[in-house]
């Protein structure tokens, strides 16, 4: 066995140093994929100590994209031109200011430790973030959205046997009990939703700029594929998180070809919840109150306000959340017997409120609202163009600016899906598909693509 984890690793190793090589926008798509592969820590070799920083597919190619960023950025000057133009950016500078908060919290943090390894998560996704801008090509922005959807597709199968078999793959304990959550190869059902989410919102994009009916009629039986296993998920954050993405969907392409399938998918839906009940009655719980979701959910979001009332202004510190929760205030801890429950926070806003207090959470605002500024610009853009094209009232392919604006929408939704689900699972800040949207929405914008395309469409005006 540990003769074939090894063998993966080299592998894997391999192919990130070839596309590095070869290919480097390449490793953008690699880890939009090997997010999904959870399952893969159990396929690497145990490294221990600085090796469990690569124990995983996501892992090694983050390390990978940050690595080849470093080595581009010495060998380059055109990459370092790049990167002085990034760092001015409205939503780099807001990134920045969020990790300044964190990294102050180190002069009062409760757990130095733990500030110290939240401030390195930070900065590491950080250089996620720059490596994806400076490594994007010209044609990248749709081929994360392809990974994306067609990985979410192939994973329909295996949901399907796990639902019925309540065999899994693995952390098999999740199927015990009378309701079996199908995790697939993601360490948490919701975590498992959330990708068929964002695989969804990518679907309904590839439909959308489709121009061939029998693409568009596959992409919609995938679109199916990937609803049902949503549903089998059980999940109630991914089905809330696909409602409001795809209500922010209709109002921000308020078109026929992305309303069509939207209330197919809508139809569709209510036919599973009647076929399924099982999938209605949790549902139903949303309503029912915070103890009738989890009892641990309920009991931290009580030590989240505590925290915040205690230390309104700069929180306990960033990570502190559970040392300070562990230390000041056991006693909210209500899941018997005492040792059990968890003491880390689900809820990312109430996570940052406690942790940072309104400075974080201020920090947080000004980073959506510089990922706003990006989509309006994105949307801007294409507005200007379709006044001047004859065609520009529709999709037909060719509009560089609005091609751009569709692909910053996917993206926008994105990171939108992965803060609504973080509310009930964590991982915003955590997650590497919030990092990729964003320098992606910023490449789209003002990177070589955006450069590109408004100067071919400017020469095209004059």
């Amino acid at each position: 066995m540990l003769v074939l984890q090894w063998c993966f690793f080299l592998l894997s190793l391999a192919v990130v140093v070839y596309c590095g090589w070869k290919k480097p926008s390449a490793l953008i798509s690699f880890l939009v994929g090997a997010v999904a592969l959870d399952v893969s820590i159990t396929w690497f070799p145990p490294f221990g100590g600085i090796g469990s920083q690569i124990n995983s597919l996501a892992r090694l190619f983050t390390v990978g994209i940050i690595a080849v960023l470093l080595w581009s950025l010495w060998r380059e000057p055109e990459k370092r031109r790049e990167l002085k133009k990034l760092l001015q950016h409205p939503l780099t500078i807001a990134l920045l200011i969020y990790i300044a908060v964190g990294a102050f919290s180190l002069v009062y943090t409760i757990s130095k430790a733990d500030t110290i390894m939240g401030v390195i998560r930070l900065l590491t996704m950080f250089l996620l973030f720059l490596g994806v801008y400076l490594l994007a090509e010209k044609n990248t922005g749709l081929l994360p959205l392809k990974v994306v959807h067609w990985l979410g597709v192939a994973l329909v199968p295996l949901t399907i046997y796990e639902g019925a078999t309540k065999h899994f793959l693995w952390r098999g304990y999740l199927a015990e009990g009378m309701i079996a959550r199908v995790n697939a190869t993601f360490v948490d059902p919701n975590i498992f939703a959330r990708y068929l989410v964002l695989g969804i919102v990518a679907n309904l994009l590839l439909q959308y700029m489709c121009r061939e009916s029998r693409k568009r009629f596959l992409y919609f039986g995938t679109l199916i594929s990937l609803l049902g296993a949503l549903a089998i998920t059980l999940s109630r954050s991914g089905v809330v998180t696909l409602v409001v993405v795809l209500v922010l969907l209709c109002l921000l392409i308020p078109r026929k070809g992305i309303l069509q399938p939207i209330g197919v998918l809508g139809v569709v839906g209510v036919v599973i919840m009647i076929l399924r009940p099982t999938v209605w009655d949790r549902l139903l719980t949303i309503r029912n109150g915070l103890g009738a979701l989890d009892a641990q959910r309920a009991y931290l979001i009580k030590v989240s306000f505590a925290m915040f009332h205690d230390h309104p202004i700069f929180g306990v510190g960033l990570g502190g959340f559970q040392k300070s929760f562990l230390t000041n205030y056991p006693s909210y801890k209500t899941v018997i017997p005492y040792v059990q429950g968890v003491t880390l926070s689900h809820t990312t806003i109430l996570t940052i409120a406690a942790e940072l207090g309104i400075v974080g959470l201020t920090a947080l605002a000004i980073v959506w609202l510089a990922i706003f500024r990006d989509l309006w610009k994105l949307r801007r853009s294409r507005q200007v163009e379709a006044s001047i094209s004859s065609t520009g009232a529709g999709f037909n392919g060719t509009d560089h600016n609005q091609v751009n604006y569709l692909l910053g929408v996917g993206y926008f939704l994105w990171i939108a899906a992965v803060f609504i689900s973080s509310q009930s699972e964590a991982r915003f800040f955590e997650d590497p598909m919030t990092w990729i949207s964003m320098g992606m929405m910023v490449y789209l914008l003002v990177g070589k693509v955006g450069s590109e395309n408004r100067r071919e469409f400017n020469n095209t005006a004059n």
